[in-house]
Parts: structure tokens; C-alpha cells; sequence
């Protein structure tokens, strides 16, 4: 990913890989569906059955499971870097959905983190003094067994800049598929569900096998431009 660009084009366009996440039964609500931006990605539903476990490994992984979600916030905000990629196993699935940006999926740690890094860690970065804070809420454990678990929570975003503003930048929800490998919980899928536009990401300039990127190129989004 060393070829990047600012702005969308459709020279970025790459073809959308279909079938890499096993959607299961899931489908968008009434309200998903008609909501402006690009196509929701499979979520987990919300579990409503009110089961109670009581098994004490049971309970001693929910825990594990939940600390390893919360850790995503703490670490990027801190921009401990490393620290943050090794939440993820090095097969993982990462996609997000923005309005006005559009749709990634970068398969493998590799690519994500390269994304991330040209995103964060570019010309510049090391001046940063606007702290930007990833709140999480409403931690929901969808479903749970002795290895896999599904995980979402809702995501809020804000940035404090040095001369006293602050502000919302963003919300939405963070949804994450956990396995259990040589006795610790690893992210094997994350994807992040964004309500409103945010500042884009660069993309590859030429198509890169694993990393795919549909641009959400509606009108009103380019007059925002």
C-alpha cells in the first residue's frame, strides 16, 4: 500500500470481494436499509433470551473477552501502536462502512495495518496535539461458546484540540468476532459501523490482492467535498 491518494477517484475503485464474511441469517433491518450511505456489512444481532451461565470458565472468559474490546480505545488513544495491532490475529477480517467515504475490507493484519498507519501515522503525525477519544457503551456479547464469541458495542468519537474546542466528531457501532487461541481471546473480525462522515482515509492507487474499496459516490456527498 505504499501508493496512496487523498481523495476519492474512481481510479480507486476495486472490485467488492462477496462471500468473505459468513453473514449467516443476518439482514438489515427496515431501518438499515433505508438509511443514506453505503450498505450495511453482517452484524450480530442482539441476543434477547435473558439465558443465565453460570459455568466459572464461562464467566472468567466474558470477562477476558470484554477487557480485550475495551483495550482497542485505551491503546489508540495513546497511539501505542503495537499494542493495538496485537488485539488482532494476524488472519483477521477488517471492514468499515462511511458515509461520503464508502466501503473498505482489508483481509489480513497486514493490510490493516497498513491502512491504519497511512491514516494515523503519516507525514506529520508526530506534531499531533488534538487528542481524539474512542468512547465505548452498551457492550452487547451476542454469543459466546469456549472459543468464538460475537461482540458489539456502540462507538463514539471526540477530538480536544490545543485551542480549547471540543467536539463530536463521530458515532456508531463497533462489531467484532473474538476466538480463543493458545488459552487468550484475539480479534479475528472488526468492523466498525460509522454514522456520519469523517475525514477520508488514503487507498490504494492500484487494486492489491485482499483490500477491496467501494466509494460512496452520491451527489450530496460531493458537494461536500
Amino acid at each position: 500500500m505504499k501508493k496512496t491518494i487523498k481523495n476519492l477517484t474512481l481510479s480507486a475503485i476495486v472490485a467488492f470481494a462477496a462471500g468473505t464474511v459468513n453473514a449467516g441469517d443476518w439482514q438489515p433491518s427496515e431501518l438499515q436499509q433505508r438509511l443514506p450511505g453505503p450498505a450495511k456489512l453482517p452484524m450480530p444481532v442482539a441476543d434477547t433470551s435473558g439465558a443465565v451461565n453460570t459455568d466459572i470458565q464461562f464467566i472468567a472468559d466474558r470477562l477476558a473477552i470484554l477487557n480485550h474490546i475495551s483495550a482497542y480505545s485505551y491503546v489508540a488513544d495513546e497511539q501505542r501502536w503495537e499494542d493495538w495491532y496485537a488485539l488482532f490475529s494476524d488472519d483477521m477480517v477488517f471492514e468499515t462502512t462511511v458515509p461520503c467515504f464508502g466501503t473498505v475490507k482489508a483481509k489480513g493484519k497486514k493490510l490493516f495495518k497498513a491502512f491504519f498507519d497511512a491514516r494515523y501515522r503519516g507525514p506529520g503525525a508526530e506534531k499531533n496535539t488534538t487528542m481524539r477519544r474512542h468512547f465505548q457503551g452498551n457492550y452487547h456479547v451476542v454469543s459466546q461458546t469456549k472459543d468464538k464469541a460475537e461482540v458489539r458495542s456502540y462507538m463514539m468519537i471526540t477530538a480536544a484540540t490545543p485551542d480549547g474546542a471540543f467536539k463530536p466528531i463521530t458515532s456508531g457501532t463497533y462489531n467484532a468476532t473474538l476466538e480463543k487461541r493458545d488459552g487468550r481471546w484475539t480479534i479475528t473480525r472488526w468492523y466498525i459501523e460509522v454514522d456520519a462522515p469523517v475525514s477520508s482515509s488514503p487507498v490504494p492507487e492500484e487494486p492489491i490482492e485482499g483490500f477491496t474499496f467501494i466509494p460512496d459516490d452520491r451527489p450530496e456527498c460531493k458537494k461536500k467535498s
